[in-house]
């Protein structure tokens, strides 16, 4: 995604530090609520199908969909306190 948000910026002829730093947090934070949004996400399950463990979308979600607002709200703060 670096080389089409550069792409999109040299078009907009803006620098692209911000929305580098908005795809970061993006990327860190939002993508653990489906077994597919993150690859710590898919090795996990990978590591717990070895082991003899099956995890469901569903199961995954009961977990990952609550702790994912949480994770965007803490986030959040930590970014507009350090840089306000």
């Amino acid at each position: 995604m670096l080389p089409v948000t550069a792409g999109i910026l040299s078009i907009m002829g803006t620098e692209p530090y911000l929305l580098y730093f908005g795809l970061l947090v993006g990327a860190t934070l939002g993508g653990n609520m489906t077994p597919i949004g993150a690859s710590a996400n898919i090795t996990g399950i990978g590591i717990l199908r070895k082991e003899g463990h099956e995890v469901s979308t569903g199961e995954f979600m009961k977990i990952g969909v609550p702790f994912t607002p949480a994770a965007v709200l803490s986030g959040y703060i930590l970014v507009w306190f350090l840089w306000r």
